[in-house]
C-alpha cells in the first residue's frame, strides 16, 4: 500500500507541475547553431541618401514672360507666334555654348551656365504677322527636359551680374546674323554666312570639327535667357530678338 501511493504522488508531481528552471552547467549550456546564426546575421545597409540639389546660381530673374516666345499661338498684339522645330542639331561636347556675331569675332560671349554636352534640338520661335508676313522672334535651344520651375537672365562667363533688368547682357550684332556654339574652343574669327534667305538658319561646319548654327536676326542687341527646372538643372536657353515692342509686352493678348 505505501509503495503504490508513492507511485501515485510520483506520477502527478511529474505531469501536474510546471518543470523547473534549468540552474547550473545546464544555464550556461551554448545555443544551438541555428539560433547562434540567427543572431549573429548582418543587418542590410541602409540605401544611400539622395543627392542634395545643388546650389542655385546667383543669376537675375527674367524681366519678361520668356516662356511666351516658345508657346504655338501665343499673341503679341496682331501677331502670333508659330513654332518651327530645325532638322539639324546643334552639337556641344564641351558642356558650354557661345554666342557671337559671325561678322564681328570681338563678340564672341560664353554663356556663364553650364548647357551640359550632346546634341541639343533646335527650334524657331516665328512672329506671323495677319498678312503672313514672318519675322524671327527668338531661337530656342533644349538641353533639358521640363517641367520648368523658373527663368533667369543668361550671364555671360567673365562679366558681373548685372543689378537690374536695365542691365541685362546683350550680345551685339551688326552683321544681321547672331551664331550659336560649342565654347570648347576659342572664338572660329569671322564666319561666311550667305545673304538675302529671309529667316532660314544655316548650319556652318568649322575647320576644327565644330558646327556652328547661324540665324538671320538682323541688327541689334540680344539678350538671351534658361529655363532651369527645381533642382536648377538647365531645360533650355531662349536668345529674345526684340522683335516685339514693349508695348505689345503688356498689352492683353487678343483672342483668337
Amino acid at each position: 500500500m505505501l509503495r503504490c501511493a508513492v507511485a501515485k504522488t510520483k506520477g502527478k508531481s511529474h505531469k501536474g507541475k510546471v518543470a523547473a528552471k534549468p540552474t547550473g552547467k545546464l544555464a550556461k549550456a551554448k545555443p544551438t547553431a541555428a539560433k547562434k546564426l540567427k543572431a549573429t546575421k548582418p543587418s542590410l545597409p541602409l540605401p544611400p541618401a539622395p543627392p542634395a540639389p545643388p546650389p542655385e546660381r546667383d543669376e537675375l530673374s527674367a524681366p519678361r514672360d520668356v516662356a511666351r516666345l516658345t508657346r504655338y499661338g501665343e499673341r503679341f498684339g496682331d501677331k502670333k507666334i508659330d513654332v518651327r522645330w530645325l532638322p539639324l542639331q546643334l552639337p556641344v561636347a564641351s558642356g558650354s555654348l557661345a554666342i557671337f556675331d559671325p561678322g564681328a569675332p570681338k563678340s564672341w560671349r560664353v554663356l556663364d551656365r553650364p548647357s551640359g554636352s550632346g546634341a541639343f534640338r533646335a527650334m524657331l520661335s516665328i512672329a506671323r504677322s495677319e498678312d503672313n508676313k514672318e519675322k524671327l522672334a527668338a531661337v530656342v535651344i533644349h538641353v533639358g527636359r521640363p517641367p520648368i520651375a523658373r527663368w533667369t537672365v543668361a550671364h555671360f562667363r567673365g562679366q558681373k551680374k548685372p543689378k537690374s533688368a536695365d542691365q541685362l547682357p546683350r550680345i551685339p550684332v551688326t552683321s544681321g546674323w547672331i551664331a550659336l556654339l560649342d565654347a570648347g574652343k576659342d572664338s572660329p574669327g569671322t564666319l561666311a554666312v550667305p545673304a538675302g534667305i529671309g529667316i532660314q538658319p544655316v548650319e556652318v561646319p568649322l575647320v576644327d570639327g565644330r558646327r556652328a548654327l547661324a540665324l538671320p536676326c538682323g541688327n541689334g542687341e540680344y539678350a538671351a535667357y534658361w529655363a532651369v527646372d527645381a533642382q536648377d538643372k538647365p531645360i533650355c536657353v531662349v536668345l529674345d530678338f526684340d522683335v516685339f515692342t514693349q508695348k505689345e509686352w503688356k498689352a492683353r493678348p487678343l483672342t483668337s
